[in-house]
C-alpha cells in the first residue's frame, strides 16, 4: 500500500471522529509559560500562520523528518540534543504496473543484498509496485543507474527479482539521496529538555527508509504516549515529560541504535567492495545480521523470527537468543559465503554495464 492511500484513509477517519478538529495551518511559534523544571522551557500551546494562538495541555509534534522543532525551541531559549546518523545511500527506483492488475509473485523477503548493491521490492495497490536498487552515495561508477536503460540491464542480472521486472514502467528512474538519519534527545542529565511538548515518529528520529520504521514508530509512540497520559496525566508536566522520555528511550532507543549500526556497517561494506576489499568487523550483532541474510530462507522458523524483528514485534534478543534459535542460525550459517542470493559480482555488474572496473 502506498503512503498516499494510507494517509488519505487516516485523514478520512479523523474527519469522521467526534472530538477531533482539523485545521489546515502551519505552526510558526510556540507559546510558553513558567518553567516546570529548571532551565527547560514549558510549552503551553502554538501560534499558527494566521496569528491565532491555540492553548494546549500537551503539544505533539508529528510533522515528520523536516520538523522545525529545534528552531521553535531555540526561540524559547531551549536546547536540542541531536545525534546525527550515517546516511549516505543513493536509491534508484522504478515503478511498475501490471496490465492485468496482478502483482508479481511474492518474495519470501523484500530485501536482498549483493556485491555493492542491495535490492528492495515493495508491492502497492491496483497492480502497482516498485523496485529499488540502492548503493553507497560514494559509488561514482554506479550513478549510471539513474539511466533507465542501464537500470534495466542491471536489474535483469539479479534472478531474485525477475518477476518484478515484467510490468509496464510508469516512469523513468527516480533517484533519492541526501537522507540523513538523526535522533532527537528528550532528556539530558536526567531532566526533560522541554515540558508540555513531545515529538513522535520522524519528528523524534529518522531511520533509513528501507526499514519502513517511520510510520510504524509513530503509531507505536502514539500508543506509548496514550498509556503515559492515562498513567500520569499532564497536571505535573515535569513528571509526565520525564516518565515519557524514559519510557521512549527504553522502548525505541535500541531500535534506532540498531538501524544506525546497520547503515554504518552496510556503507562500509559497500565502500570496501567498490575498492576490491572485503569489509570485516568485530561487531557480533553485524556478524549475526550477515548470517541471517544468508540463512533466513533455509528454515521457516528463522524467516519468521527475522520478520518479527523487522516488523518490531520482537527484539533480536527475544527472537533469537531467548528463544534458543540462535544455535540453529549458527549451524545453518557455517561455511556460507556473505552473499547467497544469485546475482553478479561487482566486476560482472560493471562489465555488463560497459564499465570495466577501475583499479
Amino acid at each position: 500500500m502506498r503512503r498516499l492511500l494510507l494517509e488519505t484513509a487516516l485523514l478520512t477517519a479523523a474527519l469522521r471522529t467526534d472530538g477531533v478538529t482539523l485545521r489546515q495551518a502551519r505552526v510558526t511559534g510556540l507559546l510558553s509559560g513558567d518553567e516546570r523544571t529548571s532551565g527547560s522551557p514549558h510549552v503551553t500551546g502554538v501560534v499558527i500562520d494566521d496569528g491565532t494562538e491555540i492553548a494546549a495541555d500537551l503539544v505533539v509534534d508529528a510533522t515528520g523528518r523536516d520538523s522545525r522543532l529545534p528552531t521553535l525551541l531555540g526561540a524559547l531559549g531551549g536546547e536540542s540534543v541531536v545525534t546525527e546518523g550515517s546516511g549516505g545511500f543513493l536509491y534508484y527506483t522504478r515503478f511498475f504496473r501490471s496490465p492485468y492488475g496482478m502483482l508479481p509473485t511474492a518474495r519470501p523477503f523484500f530485501l536482498t543484498h549483493h556485491e555493492s548493491v542491495s535490492i528492495i521490492t515493495i508491492p502497492a495497490e491496483w497492480g502497482t509496485w516498485s523496485v529499488t536498487l540502492f548503493t553507497s552515495g560514494r559509488d561514482q561508477e554506479l550513478r549510471v543507474l539513474s539511466d533507465s536503460d542501464v537500470w534495466d540491464r542491471a536489474a535483469a542480472l539479479h534472478p531474485p527479482i525477475t518477476d518484478w521486472l515484467g510490468g509496464d514502467p510508469l516512469a523513468g528512474v527516480t533517484v533519492m539521496g541526501g537522507i540523513r538519519t538523526r535522533r532527537r534527545g528528550l532528556l539530558r542529565d536526567g531532566r526533560p529538555l522541554v515540558t508540555g511538548l513531545v515529538p513522535v515518529g520522524d519528528a523524534w528520529a529518522t531511520t533509513n527508509p528501507l526499514f519502513g520504521l517511520g510510520m510504524t514508530t509513530g503509531f507505536q509512540q502514539g500508543v506509548l504516549l496514550r498509556d503515559q497520559l492515562r498513567k500520569t496525566g499532564t497536571d505535573d508536566p515535569a513528571e509526565f515529560s520525564l516518565s515519557y522520555g524514559r519510557a521512549n528511550e527504553k522502548t525505541f532507543g535500541p531500535m534506532w541504535d540498531n538501524a544506525e549500526a546497520w547503515d554504518r556497517h552496510r556503507l562500509a561494506e559497500i565502500d570496501g567492495e567498490t575498492r576490491g576489499r572485503t569489509y570485516t568487523t568485530d561487531d557480533e550483532s553485524r556478524q549475526l545480521g550477515n548470517t541471517l541474510d544468508a540463512v533466513r530462507l533455509r528454515d521457516p522458523r528463522v524467516l519468521r523470527a527475522v520478520c518479527d524483528v523487522a516488523c518490531t514485534y520482537l527484539t533480536a534478543d527475544e527472537a533469537f537468543v531467548r528463544s534458543g534459535l540462535i544455535e540453529r542460525v549458527v549451524q545453518l550459517g557455517a561455511g556460507l559465503p556473505r552473499y547467497t542470493e544469485p546475482g553478479p559480482t561487482r566486476t560482472e555488474l560493471l562489465t555488463a554495464l560497459g564499465m570495466p572496473r577501475k583499479r
